[in-house]
């Protein structure tokens, strides 16, 4: 399981400020994560796929996209809309 946190216009736009999910087992890495919560909305797609305001740290550590994620990870996701 995985904590995930919410910041930015993430929390209003999502309509939550943390979640924590249980990781299907392709799930490896940030962009995959990503793209299974694209999969909530509409809006979660538009603020999480291709949105060059969202940055994303693991364990309180800013990563890319490629980085890994693994089970017991704390994924905050600090996010603002595209104009």
């Amino acid at each position: 399981m995985v904590k995930i946190l919410f910041f930015g216009d993430l929390v209003d736009a999502l309509g939550m400020a943390s979640d924590e999910i249980t990781l299907a087992p392709d799930v490896t890495d940030v962009e995959r994560l990503l793209f299974v919560l694209s999969r909530r909305g509409e809006m979660w797609k538009k603020m999480l796929l291709g949105n060059p305001r969202l940055n994303i740290t693991i364990n309180k550590q800013f990563v890319e996209k490629s980085s890994p994620v693994a089970d017991g990870d704390e994924i905050a996701l600090v996010g603002f809309s595209v104009v």
